[in-house]
């Protein structure tokens, strides 16, 4: 599995793995439609020398799933299109995320999950991710949980 950077030309994919990944694990919870916020936030970071966005391309050559990782030592957001689930994708890119911020010396991690998301909590529990910090209010009466990973060590020789 390679993961690469992603490019500008990637935007609207990610886009929309965002957006399918977001109505699976969200329901039938009415999303309004921010697209367009969407495409211009992850065009930003595409380009931004201070933000890293990282992909895995699927069979079709476009990409199955990416991550996110913004100033400071914030991972911004892990998606993966609901047909690649269960293929390594997801931890992969979590792993490439990490080796990020410890070349970088981060050695402390942030993110935030909505409660509601069990698959997603149970992720990043599974890879060392602590509760830290108070809750911020979130949809269908679920918080959105803050969480943080102190970085293991290198497994690299």
């Amino acid at each position: 599995m390679e993961i690469r950077r992603a490019r500008a030309a990637d935007v609207d994919i990610l886009v929309a793995i965002h957006q399918v990944a977001r109505r699976t694990y969200y329901g039938d919870l009415p999303i309004r439609d921010d697209t367009q916020q969407l495409r211009e936030a992850y065009a930003d970071s595409v380009a931004a020398p201070g933000r890293t966005v990282l992909c895995v391309d699927g069979e079709e050559g476009h990409p199955a799933g990416f991550l996110s990782l913004g100033p400071p030592a914030r991972l911004v957001g892990l998606y993966v299109g609901p047909a690649y689930w269960q293929r390594g994708i997801g931890g992969a890119l979590h792993d490439a995320g990490v080796d990020v911020w410890r070349a970088a010396g981060v050695t402390e991690g942030h993110l935030e999950v909505w409660d509601g998301n069990e698959r997603a909590k149970a992720f990043y529990l599974r890879r060392g991710w602590q509760p830290f910090g108070e809750p911020r209010e979130g949809p269908l009466g679920r918080d959105f949980v803050g969480l943080r990973l102190v970085m293991p060590a290198s497994t690299q020789p």
